[in-house]
């Protein structure tokens, strides 16, 4: 088990996530615990299974999955992020969940058990990845037959919500590493559901199926929302700007995200998320 800090795109991450994870699902935004719910759900556990999460991240579908396995089940969490690790490590404990460990690893190098996984969850993870049809392989790898893999991915964004990559991306350096869209719907194998599938099946899965989720996002006011995206993945769109201009960019963003607000300055946000599922045989 690696901790994929050799890596440029995981240390990247690993950066990005360790620096979020004071604040990470901790800003009064309900986004990840149904999510994680409903991607657990999927999974099919059973009280007394074993289950992996990678990117356990501050534990949504860790707990979810340990609610369901019970004190007989296990689960074991993996993150690359030392603060995400650290913060679910001690929450686990403060909960007295004595069958859920968190440890620092990388997805891309999923840990066996013997007799393998009864399923494995992956909440908006592997699109973090470089290479995930190999990581989807080495995690059908540590199933057991019959075991199920569970992944979150996120649809096409929000038409509305676009501004603000529109609004920010001036204030990017003109690097070759900033022509890469910030949305992870963007990025090969995760352009549409057919394409994650696909990746699925080209990982040797079988009974492959998505489930599309429409989630809502609501904020309290604009100054909410930017709590919200420097305390999740979206932080990026902000640390790709240079120090020197990242108040411009903000406000930036702010400016633009404004326009969307109600009259009393609420905003909302729909996110459409793939819960896709395949089995290894």
């Amino acid at each position: 088990m690696t901790d994929g800090a050799d890596h440029p795109q995981k240390a990247h991450f690993s950066g990005v996530f360790h620096r979020a994870s004071e604040t990470y699902d901790a800003v009064g935004v309900d986004f990840f615990a149904p999510l994680a719910a409903r991607l657990v759900e999927r999974a099919d556990l059973l009280p007394g299974d074993a289950v992996l999460d990678l990117g356990a991240g501050r534990g949504a579908a860790l707990f979810a999955a340990a609610e369901v396995v019970g004190p007989r089940g296990e689960v074991l969490g993996v993150d690359l992020a030392p603060g995400m690790v650290e913060l679910t490590a001690s929450d686990a404990m403060e909960r007295g969940l004595t069958q859920v460990r968190v440890i620092l690893g990388d997805a891309d190098d999923p840990p066996s058990r013997e007799g393998g996984w009864d399923a494995v969850v992956a909440s908006f993870v592997l699109f973090f990845l470089p290479e995930p049809v190999a990581t989807a392989r080495r995690i059908r790898e540590v199933l057991r037959p019959g075991g199920r893999f569970v992944l979150s991915t996120f649809d096409q964004p929000d038409e509305r919500w676009r501004i603000v990559e529109a609004a920010v991306k001036p204030f990017w350096p003109d690097d070759p590493a900033n022509e890469e869209p910030a949305h992870p719907a963007s990025r090969s194998h995760f352009s549409s559901t057919s394409h994650v599938e696909a990746l699925l099946h080209e990982a040797g899965y079988t009974d492959i199926s998505t489930v599309l989720v429409e989630h809502e996002n609501h904020y309290r006011n604009v100054d909410q929302w930017l709590d919200w995206t420097w305390s999740a993945g979206a932080r990026v769109i902000w640390e790709r700007v240079p120090e020197s201009r990242r108040d411009d960019a903000v406000a930036a963003g702010l400016a633009a995200v404004s326009t969307l607000a109600d009259d009393d300055g609420a905003l909302v946000e729909r996110f459409f998320v793939r819960l896709t599922r395949g089995v290894r045989r």
